[in-house]
């Protein structure tokens, strides 16, 4: 049994034409979703109720008189989906009057990570709107009903009387004040691992004995319209339309790295480019492909490159070096230098050295180990 309602607040729904207690509907959006606006049932809700149930049988509501159900209802429908919440659809009474309604509560268990945009296919954010760039990010999260789900952990609040209702932040389809109440709203009925698909649900309330009225919902059913496949950021259905896959698997996969100055991140193909981790914590990308590098700052594609003392992909930004005559490419500064020229005595003796400055056990073209050599060459 619910207290009685404040005169200020029935004036003011008097005012506005509207019940003092009823969700806000979005009649632009019928055609969108092929609603009707009927209430005509078109068949199961199939997995809409994932806490309380049809009836009186289990747990009562906020009030002890009075039952309900949770579903993923959103509170935002849109012409490509909505943003989603767990409510509580609860059926209301008043002692010796004969009707119920419907109010929405937050479950036990609510939090708002628990809430979500969900889009048809190249919709995407905030109010689903067009994309217009690959996703650089994925909601991974399992949207399921499971304790480690998205909607896990959600079960029927059981107290609390009328106080944190959520009513008004509800947006539905429909709603007719005749006794029973019935909403049709925009809910989930199928959970998919990145996804769901949502449809216009149409739920009614029930009554029975007098004075002290029991409230219960009667009936949970798909209401006439569109069943729409919804995913989750960085989502999008699969061919045949029964799932949501990644749209771009590299972003998903590289969402938590941070990468370097001069790789970016949209810009890396898991195809072509291998990630190297540095030390200071971030990643660069260079070509798998050996003897190739990129063309260009800016441009990431791999195109063939010198190897060697000629040349070799920069560690600065990847791009390919050419070193010219007289130079060499130094893979430590990732720069072409200048060559030093060493005479034939040079290469018997060691840098400025002649078979009368050195001994004879000392002298360079006695070396057999070619990394030796080179040294005694350079004078190390």
């Amino acid at each position: 049994m619910r207290k009685k309602i404040s005169l200020i607040y029935i004036l003011v729904g008097l005012l506005l034409g509207t019940p003092a207690e009823a969700i806000n509907l979005n009649t632009a959006v019928w055609g969108a979703w092929g609603y009707d606006g009927s209430q005509n049932a078109n068949g199961s809700a199939g997995d809409f109720i994932i806490a309380g149930g049809i009836g009186k049988g289990g747990m009562h509501g906020t009030f002890s008189d009075e039952w309900g159900v949770v579903g993923i209802v959103a509170n935002t429908i849109v012409e490509h989906g909505g943003y989603f919440c767990p409510y509580q659809v609860q059926c209301a009474n008043k002692r010796k009057k004969k009707k119920t309604w419907t109010m929405y509560y937050w479950p036990t268990g609510f939090s708002y990570d628990k809430c979500a945009w969900l889009c048809e296919s190249g919709y995407s954010g905030q109010n689903c709107i067009a994309q217009t760039s690959t996703p650089l990010t994925c909601d991974e999260t399992i949207y399921s009903t499971a304790d480690s789900g998205k909607f896990g952990g959600i079960s029927l609040k059981t107290s609390g009387g009328d106080a944190d209702q959520k009513e008004q932040e509800v947006t539905g389809f429909n709603q007719w004040g005749t006794d029973p109440e019935c909403d049709v709203v925009l809910g989930v009925i199928r959970y998919l691992n990145h996804g769901v698909v949502a449809a216009p649900v149409k739920i009614c309330c029930g009554r029975n004995n007098w004075k002290s009225i029991d409230s219960y919902v009667n009936s949970v059913d798909v209401a006439v319209g569109q069943q729409k496949l919804l995913c989750a950021s960085g989502y999008t259905a699969n061919d045949t339309g029964t799932d949501c896959v990644q749209i771009n698997p590299d972003a998903c996969a590289t969402q938590n790295m941070t990468f370097c100055a001069n790789f970016p991140r949209e810009s890396y193909d898991s195809a072509i480019h291998t990630l190297e981790e540095t030390e200071e914590g971030c990643v660069k990308y260079f070509c798998s492909e050996p003897g190739k590098a990129f063309p260009a700052s800016g441009d990431t594609s791999c195109v063939e490159c010198d190897e060697g003392v000629r040349g070799g992909a920069s560690r600065n930004n990847g791009v390919c070096m050419h070193c010219e005559m007289g130079q060499y490419f130094d893979t430590k500064t990732s720069s072409c230098r200048t060559a030093k020229a060493y005479s034939k005595t040079d290469m018997q003796y060691g840098d400025g050295q002649t078979k009368n400055t050195v001994e004879i056990e000392n002298q360079c073209w006695l070396s057999v180990d070619p990394e030796e050599y080179a040294n005694c060459v350079k004078g190390n």
